[in-house]
């Protein structure tokens, strides 16, 4: 009853927090690009008889592989397929998009309260729900309309340190639990592992004291379960043998599979080493094979970095806002929640240290007889790896509010006698108020230079424009190529994925050229008929290096090169040219 109450709480704040947002979404308009190339390569799929990973006419005409793990197709599948027999796939999977955002929030805050029950008293679990709805991090990838993965492994890690935390007193079902919740958090995507490897670590630190052997066994099994079936059912466009390491593929496989074949080697550690070398050997029977995983795959602890050449990470990561680092105000909205869950946990490592690491053998944290000070340190450990990821990747700050939405609860019940309520009013505005209000203050308009008004360019209408270029290659900004898929049947030159580089820097080549009186050479290599083009405050991220005379400048200031002939314009400020001799 009161995990359902949760979920209404978080999911409830989630809609209030976005009210001004939900006309636009219900008028037809998602938050983000990745939203449409979700809807579209579902949508695909649905037509073609089985869910893709490749999306037609990008890069050309070519199309273009998306990473994703098909994991949450299934699951927008599902939520789509009912309403899909009265108003048609298209719109039931445009209403399961937007209604994801929601039940993940609410999801998520009730995994969060639960993950941290045996540590908090239930009156504070509220906060964690809460939290989960509030913390700018949180929210800011929980928008309305937005349709992607990250709440969802938000709550696989939730469930996965939920249920080892329960673990640690040698629950065998409950291990298999964490194993299959890692494991599902995994398929989802591969941005979970390092988190779901940190909670199974905690097992693995448990063995020091207490020969939980069985327990871990179970975990690896439940993880190599979710992992195999789902390689099996779900492999990368590339095969089997593609070793994809952001998405689920061979890599991966073979981690649950050295998971799984170090815990059975474990088992017969406990029943057979000398007492005396038990604790290290198991250690490095974990251990060992791990480390040699991750030299044979480096790039899955490269993070974003280790997909691309350097000088291409620079061009396609550059115009991309979730994988630039936090600044200035940003520093405060985004990490601040997380830097007080670091400090929390490690004040919490020191206060307890004098009992003795060997204290690590109670699993009640919170009112228990006996203290954990060295597990209190890990979770500082862990802390740390989040909040580094958020302060170099705006994208991941969500990991480090995550700590701090599930140790809140618990902090708030540690705060007992004089000024009690005091504090714990106090940490509430630290954590919930003060970086909700920063992100507002940030949200002011800034006016426009010289007092210029700009357009809206909304691609909301976009469809009778494009109308005259069907079957065409347009050459277009590489982040609206998403829903300029999805509302028309236009041809792109390139967008935003990693599998689809080269045509990323053709597109980029393109709006980068001089124009001159004849067509440049870097269009004519795009292969596009027409371009669509709408003016815009300040310079286009991908120009802006070089002197104001690409393309992109002409157009933007209205000087329109000969070998261009407008073909038609619309309210939202766009003009689609057609490419003449």
């Amino acid at each position: 009853m009161i995990y359902g109450l949760l979920f209404l709480l978080s999911a409830g704040l989630n809609i209030l927090l976005g009210l001004h947002q939900w006309p636009s979404v219900l008028a037809g308009s998602l938050q983000d690009p990745d939203s449409y190339m979700r809807l579209l390569r579902i949508e695909q799929g649905v037509h073609l008889g089985h869910l893709v990973t490749t999306v037609a006419r990008d890069d050309s005409g070519a199309g273009v592989m998306v990473e994703w793990s098909r994991l949450l197709d299934i699951i927008l599948w599902l939520m789509a397929a009912p309403l899909s027999l009265v108003i048609g796939w298209h719109k039931a999977l445009f209403a399961a998009g937007v209604a994801l955002g929601p039940l993940g929030v609410g999801a998520l805050g009730a995994a969060c309260a639960w993950a941290v029950e045996p540590l908090a008293l239930r009156r504070h679990l509220w906060a964690a729900a809460a939290a989960a709805a509030i913390l700018p991090a949180l929210a800011a990838i929980a928008l309305p309309g937005v349709v992607h993965y990250h709440i969802a492994l938000l709550v696989f890690i939730a469930l996965t340190v939920g249920f080892v935390l329960r673990a640690l007193r040698g629950d065998v079902g409950l291990g298999f639990m964490a194993g299959l919740a890692g494991g599902f958090g995994i398929w989802m995507t591969p941005e979970t592992m390092p988190f779901v490897l940190m909670a199974y670590a905690g097992l693995a630190l448990r063995w020091l004291y207490a020969r939980n052997a069985t327990t871990i066994l179970a975990t690896a099994a439940g993880c190599f379960d979710v992992i195999g079936i789902a390689f099996f059912i779900d492999p990368p466009a590339g095969g089997y043998g593609d070793p994809e390491i952001d998405r689920l593929s061979i890599v991966y496989f073979s981690m649950a599979l050295v998971l799984l074949v170090s815990a059975a080697v474990l088992t017969r550690v406990q029943a057979r080493a000398p007492a005396r070398l038990r604790g290290p050997l198991g250690l490095a029977v974990l251990g060992v094979p791990l480390a040699a995983w991750i030299a044979t795959y480096p790039g899955v602890i490269e993070g974003p970095s280790g997909l691309l050449p350097p000088d291409q990470l620079k061009a396609m990561f550059g115009v991309i806002t979730e994988q630039l680092p936090p600044r200035g105000r940003e520093l405060i909205v985004f990490l601040l929640p997380g830097l007080w869950a670091l400090l929390y946990a490690a004040q919490r490592a020191w206060a307890e240290r004098r009992p003795g690491l060997a204290d690590l053998a109670a699993p009640e944290l919170l009112g228990a007889p006996r203290r954990a000070p060295l597990g209190w340190a890990y979770v500082a450990l862990c802390a740390l790896v989040a909040l580094g990821l958020g302060y170099f990747y705006l994208l991941f700050t969500c990991f480090s509010a995550l700590f701090a939405a599930c140790l809140l609860p618990v902090a708030l019940s540690g705060m007992e006698g004089a000024l009690a309520g005091v504090k714990r009013i106090g940490l509430l505005a630290l954590i919930l108020l003060v970086p909700f209000l920063a992100a507002r203050a940030g949200a002011a308009p800034k006016p426009v230079p010289g007092g210029r008004s700009y357009p809206s360019c909304s691609l909301r209408h976009i469809a009778p424009l494009l109308a005259p270029a069907a079957g065409q290659v347009v050459l277009a900004r590489a982040e609206d190529t998403p829903e300029l898929l999805y509302r028309s049947q236009i041809e792109t030159v390139g967008s935003l994925y990693e599998h689809g580089v080269p045509a990323f820097m053709k597109d980029r080549a393109a709006w980068r050229a001089v124009p001159g009186t004849s067509e440049p050479q870097a269009v004519v290599d795009t292969g596009a008929k027409y371009v669509l083009f709408c003016p815009m405050q300040g310079r286009y991220l991908l120009v802006a290096d070089l002197p104001p005379d690409t393309l992109w400048d002409a157009l933007n200031k209205g000087a329109v090169p000969p070998w261009l002939r407008a073909v038609g314009s619309d309210a939202a400020g766009w003009t689609l040219y057609k490419i003449v001799p």
